[in-house]
């Protein structure tokens, strides 16, 4: 069995919509299992595609259930558990939330903590890039087509200032560690108007997603250390109240406190290779 997982640059022009593109491999032989990976909810979409036949289980409601073959995921609060059956190759686009209304114009509202197929919330267009893409072996031909495409959708995108896409933004430049009074006071918007316009969006809250993002950054920062940290000091550092109030959130997230996770995580987290960039 061999496995990888590897994350490519965006061009400057998609930057601001796409976090990264990502490939995760899995070859064997037959129909051997993969183990079992937990991705963790990071703040993002994931536009995610087979490349080749569809081989790929995720744990929901107490049951494995196969994937689409091109399936669009919601903003998640909770660790999501995935393995593969025979050899696999999933290609994924990592969306800022704001992107759903700035290049497809949809709010992604009924997805929060939910996936779909790609063409039930897109519509036949999105067939295009998943038929383009379908069974290329050269990844950088993947990653070339998948721009093409979202370029495209940007020159047909209206140009316009949203609260929403300000909001989030913001929570993510200050890593979650912005208050809610002060992310509507820098929007001169009530607390009240700006949780509806999130929970209109994103089908959850600002304060949801300030933790998301907080939840992230701390877990970011010690992935990969080969010793373990210093909790009391990731918790000082990301404007957790206290090292109990760090892990009661960790906790709601992945199921498990932190050292677990830290011990785990080279058994199920995906430690991404060098970022590459297509020209």
């Amino acid at each position: 069995m061999n496995s990888g997982y590897q994350e490519f640059k965006p061009s400057a022009e998609l930057q601001q919509y796409v976090e990264c593109y990502w490939l995760h491999r899995f070859e064997t032989v037959g129909e051997h299992e993969s183990p079992v990976q937990r991705c963790m909810p990071f703040g993002t979409l994931e536009l995610i595609l087979h490349l080749d036949d569809n081989r790929c289980d995720a744990f929901f409601n107490g049951q494995w259930e196969k994937l689409p073959p091109a399936f669009l995921v919601g903003l998640y609060r909770d660790a999501v558990q995935w393995k593969t059956v025979g050899s696999c190759r999933k290609f994924g686009i990592r969306l800022r939330p704001e992107s759903a209304m700035e290049l497809f114009n949809v709010p992604i509202a009924p997805l929060f903590n939910q996936f779909t197929d790609v063409e039930s919330y897109f519509g036949k267009e999105i067939n295009r890039l998943v038929d383009n893409v379908y069974g290329l072996r050269d990844i950088g031909e993947v990653v070339r087509i998948t721009e093409a495409f979202l370029l495209g959708l940007l020159k047909n995108a209206h140009s316009k200032q949203l609260h929403i896409s300000e909001a989030t933004r913001l929570i993510r430049q200050t890593q979650g560690r912005l208050s809610i009074d002060a992310l509507s006071e820098n929007l001169y918007i009530g607390k009240r108007q700006l949780e509806r316009i999130f929970k209109g969006h994103y089908g959850t809250t600002p304060k949801m997603y300030q933790r998301i993002i907080r939840f992230r950054n701390a877990y970011e920062s010690f992935r990969g250390m080969s010793s373990t940290p210093n909790w009391a000091d990731v918790s000082y550092k990301f404007g957790y109240s206290d090292q109990a109030h760090f892990i009661r959130d960790f906790k709601e997230f992945t199921r498990e406190v932190p050292t677990s996770i830290f011990l785990d995580q080279y058994q199920y987290f995906r430690l991404p290779e060098k970022q590459v960039r297509f020209a």
